[in-house]
């Protein structure tokens, strides 16, 4: 049963006419009555009623008219998933990823990947944790370079690439002399809590291993950069991460933190990408470059 015929049945019923549904679909009305024809001759039932002032159903056209409506919306859904297929597996492999990421590693992996994969276009998002995931999950990203949150990724696969340690930010005109700073001394500090979802991997550390630590969180709508320079002007601390603060030249003083903290960064997949070529390519990229650049592996 072709899905043309049947999707020009529902709209004749729509309007009323074989002559408006004609119009409406670009049909002549001798073509569309031969396409109306042939389908009741494929099922041997009579499904129109046609008369001067129009047509409407049959009884058996009203019996089998929601199995209709589901048939178009089937063959709907199918073209539209050969297409995604298709778009994915041909031209463009969507990938998010946090900035910090972007600036560090991306330029590398994706220069890799061009030579195992030089027919695929990669479409680079960067954007915050939550809304990356459920990008993935509905399949608008193919995969993202995120931190690992067991809430946030449930259902998807994980990849782990690094341990990216989380370093406290605070004034070079600091007293603190210490080569370490101890998360109780955020208690009652003013903080500047960065943006793009950040605070899911900082706000665990005040609480970890029964803490009680209440810094004065200011929510900020700001990128890592525009945070350092909050701090070197005596606004607040902060806690970055490693990766974030690399080749940062503001005049801050960037501290491991005591009991040292680190976020888990690698790449989430959704459940139809976890076997695509294309990702299990720049999967294996992305573990030589970061393989590289560190030496050691600590996901």
């Amino acid at each position: 049963m072709d899905s043309k015929k049947v999707n020009a049945l529902l709209t004749a019923i729509d309007k009323g006419s074989l002559t408006a549904a004609a119009a409406e679909l670009g049909y002549t009305q001798s073509g569309l009555t031969h396409m109306m024809n042939s389908m009741e001759d494929e099922l041997g039932l009579s499904l129109l009623v046609r008369s001067k002032s129009g047509v409407h159903l049959s009884p058996a056209g009203q019996a089998l008219l929601p199995v209709l409506r589901n048939f178009v919306y089937a063959a709907n859904d199918l073209e539209k998933e050969a297409d995604r297929l298709r778009l994915r597996n041909f031209s463009t492999l969507h990938l998010g990823s946090f900035s910090s990421i972007a600036r560090h590693w991306i330029p590398e992996i994706l220069s890799r990947f061009k030579l195992l994969c030089p027919d695929t276009q990669i479409s680079l998002t960067v954007n915050d944790m939550d809304e990356m995931c459920t990008a993935v999950k509905n399949e608008e990203l193919d995969c993202a370079m995120v931190s690992y949150q067991p809430d946030i990724c449930q259902g998807l696969s994980w990849i782990p690439l690094w341990k990216d340690e989380l370093m406290a930010i605070i004034p070079a005109s600091s007293t603190f002399d210490g080569d370490a700073f101890p998360v109780e001394g955020f208690d009652g500090a003013d903080f500047l809590m960065p943006s793009l979802g950040f605070e899911l991997d900082i706000l665990p550390i005040f609480t970890a291993n029964g803490r009680k630590v209440s810094p004065n969180i200011l929510r900020t709508n700001l990128d890592d950069a525009s945070i350092a320079s909050m701090v070197e002007h005596g606004l607040g601390v902060s806690v970055l991460s490693d990766l974030v603060t690399k080749d940062m030249s503001f005049n801050i003083r960037t501290l491991p933190l005591e009991p040292s903290c680190y976020r888990s960064l690698g790449i989430v997949i959704g459940p139809r990408c976890a076997n695509d070529r294309n990702i299990r390519r720049l999967v294996a990229c992305s573990k030589d470059v970061v393989s590289q650049k560190y030496g050691t592996d600590l996901t």
